[in-house]
């Protein structure tokens, strides 16, 4: 009962704001965005400037933790003045809840791209598309950064603009992960606060691309075979796959890992 007393709290607390309301006199909200586990997003118009941006609020559940994970991304984002990154512009409290506003990125994600337009990423074109994202991740690397949640909805395609977001995640090396005791094996290789991590995270990435070509002849075999049987890749692509997903020695850098695409694709 207490259980579920607190679930129905929780989700009256939460409840979205509704489109048209106004943020501070100056964000009408748009559209919702999403949930995450922390925050709440909008697509608000700054009636200020006239533009486009997102507002994330601390989900009032979580109270004060929900605040300093907040705070925390803000400081991170600071850090990290980037062309493919979401610039942040500023934050506010009002009615005691905590708002971030940053740059509204125009685009599609790679996940929509694939399940909802039917990309196809043939394996030449995903393995560039990897290469343009090393990029970012190398840049946030560099700076004692580390992104833990690089996946196709996080990375948004505009033309030739890539973007990388949702830095709600991130860390700076060193710091401990923000692990539960329950966490599994998967877990503990996107979380550790590693460069490793975000590299294991984009090997993932890039199989999602690749199988966005895949057609399964062998329906009941299915099952039992792995990417490396499935996919019609070449060995150079199967190797980098293997080292991003730790199966073989790991790269140590996102560099090491574009020093290697650069020679399979020159």
């Amino acid at each position: 009962m207490i259980s579920y007393l607190k679930r129905a709290y929780e989700a009256w607390i939460d409840y979205p704001r509704r489109e048209g309301e106004v943020i501070r006199g100056q964000y009408q909200i748009e559209h919702f965005l999403g949930m995450g586990s922390y925050g709440l997003t909008y697509l608000c118009l700054d009636k200020h400037s006239g533009r486009e941006v997102v507002a994330k609020q601390a989900k009032p559940s979580k109270g004060q933790l929900g605040q300093d994970l907040l705070h925390r991304e803000m400081a991170i984002m600071s850090q990290l003045e980037h062309p493919s990154i979401p610039k942040c512009y500023t934050s506010f409290e009002e009615s005691k809840r905590l708002y971030m506003i940053t740059e509204y990125i125009k685009g599609r994600t790679v996940e929509d791209l694939i399940f909802e337009r039917g990309a196809q990423f043939a394996e030449k074109d995903a393995l560039i598309l990897i290469r343009r994202l090393l990029d970012i991740v190398r840049f946030i690397h560099e700076r004692s950064i580390v992104h833990l949640d690089i996946r196709i909805p996080n990375v948004i395609l505009d033309g030739d603009r890539m973007s990388l977001i949702d830095f709600g995640l991130a860390a700076r090396l060193g710091e401990p992960a923000r692990l539960t005791l329950d966490a599994d094996e998967e877990l503990i290789r996107r979380r550790t606060v590693d460069v490793t991590s975000d590299l294991y995270a984009i090997g993932h990435f890039l199989l999602f691309m690749l199988y966005s070509t895949f057609e399964s002849k062998e329906e009941q075999e299915e099952a039992a075979r792995g990417w490396d049987e499935e996919l019609p890749i070449s060995t150079h692509t199967k190797l980098i796959i293997r080292k991003l997903l730790q199966i073989d020695s790991p790269y140590r850098s996102a560099q090491a890992c574009i020093d290697e695409l650069d020679t399979v694709l020159a």
